[in-house]
């Protein structure tokens, strides 16, 4: 039987496991094919997808099998999308200039919102228990997804002295 008591069952631990390793596999062998904005996209979106079914299935952290498969592909998507793409993205849309600066920004960002996370996940909890936590991960992942969706520039296919040479964000457009 399985349990999602770490100390009674690893087996279910050693699966995620797997399951992010291979988000983050699919994502290096398609982030040319497929874009980065496509594949960070995409994570976001099956993120708000699979965070918002935790939150909105009753007692679903009851139902072992269901909880671990929409728990799985959530760290599949976790890994396909933001966390594969947010090494690359900033390393291509910052200009030559200010690259490191942005990039060394952008990991900072990160860190204090997963800070910010774990901060609140406790009190989510303590409020309306796993339901409030994962619908706060959905809202976020939404939130992500937009960002993507409307401030980010593809850059597939593009080299990076391409990528330099172009206004990147939708503000350099304008201003352009």
């Amino acid at each position: 039987m399985l349990s999602l008591d770490p100390a009674e069952d690893t087996h279910s631990t050693r699966h995620l496991h797997c399951l992010r390793g291979a988000g983050y596999a699919v994502a290096a062998l398609t982030i040319d094919k497929l874009g980065r904005k496509t594949i960070q996209g995409l994570g976001f979106g099956m993120m708000a997808v699979t965070f918002g079914l935790l939150a909105l299935i009753p007692n679903l952290e009851k139902l072992i099998y269901p909880f671990l498969i929409i728990y799985g592909f959530s760290h599949f998507f976790t890994e396909f999308g933001p966390n594969a793409t947010t090494f690359v993205y900033p390393s291509e849309i910052f200009p030559v200039k200010v690259r490191t600066t942005g990039h060394g920004i952008a990991a900072a960002l990160g860190k204090i919102g997963g800070f910010v996370g774990v901060f609140t996940f406790p009190f989510f909890m303590q409020w309306h228990g796993l339901p409030a936590a994962e619908g706060a991960a959905a809202v976020v992942s939404v939130l992500g997804l937009m960002v993507t969706i409307f401030l980010l520039p593809e850059t597939k296919g593009k080299s990076l002295e391409e990528l330099s040479e172009e206004p990147s964000t939708p503000m350099e457009r304008a201003a352009a």
